[in-house]
């Protein structure tokens, strides 16, 4: 597939998804795929499309096929998130724990990453290291984190020196 060709998928999908058409954006990043089936983006967008319609379990599939062709730590780190969502809406938590670690890992999206590793952590335990997450990303600049920490009694003023420092 040409770049402009697959500009012009990309376009339209993202133009049902808009429409709330995720059964379109679907077909339409399906064909995509059987025309460019190396192609990561792709597999994301059609994974964000499953995402937004609920359907979880194919979300998971296609992002884990996207880490799979991705070799950009920025696209995997972003692509970890995503998928973390998912298992979140199936409670998965330790999932969400391991792909918040990868992103972490790779140095990208730190804030939503202790956010999302955070509230995991809050489900499963240990809530030590749920707080200690979530005021890290509020450290980075996390407006959720602190409604997170709010939500459970936390009063917490993050340090802003750390918003431009990338944590260890």
């Amino acid at each position: 597939m040409s770049g402009e060709e697959s500009d012009t998928y990309i376009s339209r999908g993202d133009q049902l998804i808009e429409q709330r058409d995720y059964d379109g954006a679907v077909a339409v990043y399906t064909e995509a795929a059987s025309i460019e089936p190396k192609d990561g983006f792709i597999y994301q967008l059609r994974g964000d499309a499953y995402r937004l319609k609920g359907d979880m379990d194919r979300a998971i599939v296609d992002y884990s096929r996207a880490l799979s062709l991705y070799d950009d730590d920025e696209d995997m780190a972003l692509t970890h998130l995503y998928r973390a969502a998912a298992y979140k809406s199936k409670s998965e938590y330790h999932n969400v724990i391991a792909d918040a670690n990868e992103a972490i890992k790779r140095g990208f999206f730190l804030d939503a990453a202790y956010l999302a590793r955070g509230i995991a952590h809050y489900m499963v335990g240990p809530v030590k290291q749920a707080f200690e997450d979530l005021k890290t990303a509020a450290d980075l600049g996390s407006k959720g984190a602190l409604k997170e920490l709010e939500k459970y009694g936390v009063s917490y003023t993050p340090n802003t020196e750390k918003q431009t420092q990338k944590p260890d």
